[in-house]
């Protein structure tokens, strides 16, 4: 995909977010692991419907191996941004995620960053914008697998570490419970104004927002001792700076003054605030609350 400075400045988040549709549910199924568990899907194409057979289904005494359960977590992945314009069914979309990551007890490090590896390279490939649009999607499970299960949580916390390792061409390390921590020493490995000054602005957007959801997280930082007095006022201070990449830019437009927006408030006012990425219990949201979400 080709996109020009042009019209990237002409983009908001809602508009490069591409969703899922249900001929790109069946592709998927019927290339998983998965794919006997939901014999009813090439039948059922209304958004509702098909979440309330998914947790049916999963609802079930079932043994599945490692990789029907990644499947089963890409499926969820899909599924959250699934005729994502129905906000009627946003209490069924993150059911189907709390169902899906309570179907294991809990996973080894091993495990978990197979599980992260495993999405990434289900859900995250092409460049820039193409990239952008994939990530966004992926992005919009993130507070549902947060607020699930500590499975759900590793796995999702795992995940944004990769597609920031990724990225910069670093491993990823689960040993280390500092989420924050290793998610902001990736960060610094990152040179933002040459992204700024490139045009690189939607790779910019992806890692800035991918740091965000990390650091706004509550266990990131209640597992960094040191958060309030030391690690917060770092990143703090360190994206001070990051938000000044667009000052000497030659192109300023709509895209670049939301990615100065984000660091300001997501970032450099998060690093110093209550998280926000913990404000909800998915089994017990009604579908009054869900709408408001």
């Amino acid at each position: 995909m080709n996109v020009s400075v042009t019209s990237l400045n002409m983009l908001e988040e809602d508009e490069v977010r591409l969703g899922y549709n249900h001929e790109d549910i069946q592709t998927f199924l019927k290339k998983s692991s998965i794919k006997d568990l939901f014999p009813y899907t090439s039948e059922i194409t209304e958004a509702k419907r098909l979440l309330d057979r998914f947790v049916v289904t999963l609802s079930g005494k079932l043994v599945l191996h490692l990789e029907q359960l990644l499947d089963l977590f890409s499926l969820s992945i899909m599924m959250i941004t699934y005729e994502k314009e129905n906000m009627l069914v946003t209490k069924e979309r993150f059911m189907l995620v709390d169902v899906v990551s309570h179907l294991a007890d809990s996973l080894s490090s091993e495990e978990i960053i197979f599980m992260a590896t495993g999405l990434f390279e289900n859900f995250v490939s092409g460049l820039g914008l193409e990239r952008l649009e994939k990530v966004l999607d992926v992005q919009a499970a993130i507070p549902a697998f947060v607020e699930s299960s500590g499975l759900g949580l590793n796995v999702a916390m795992a995940l944004l570490l990769t597609i920031m390792g990724r990225y910069i061409g670093v491993q990823v390390y689960l040993d280390n419970k500092e989420t924050a921590r290793q998610a902001f020493e990736m960060a610094k490995l990152i040179n933002w104004q040459q992204l700024a000054d490139s045009g690189r602005h939607a790779d910019m957007y992806m890692l800035i927002r991918t740091f965000s959801l990390i650091i706004n997280c509550r266990r990131s930082r209640e597992e960094c001792p040191d958060w309030k007095n030391n690690l917060g006022p770092e990143i703090h201070k360190y994206f001070l700076q990051v938000g000044k990449a667009f000052d000497k830019s030659a192109e300023y437009g709509a895209f670049q003054m939301m990615i100065e927006r984000f660091i300001a408030y997501c970032v450099i006012r998060g690093a110093t605030t209550t998280p926000q990425l913990c404000t909800y219990k998915i089994s017990e949201i009604t579908n009054s609350e869900a709408d408001q979400i």
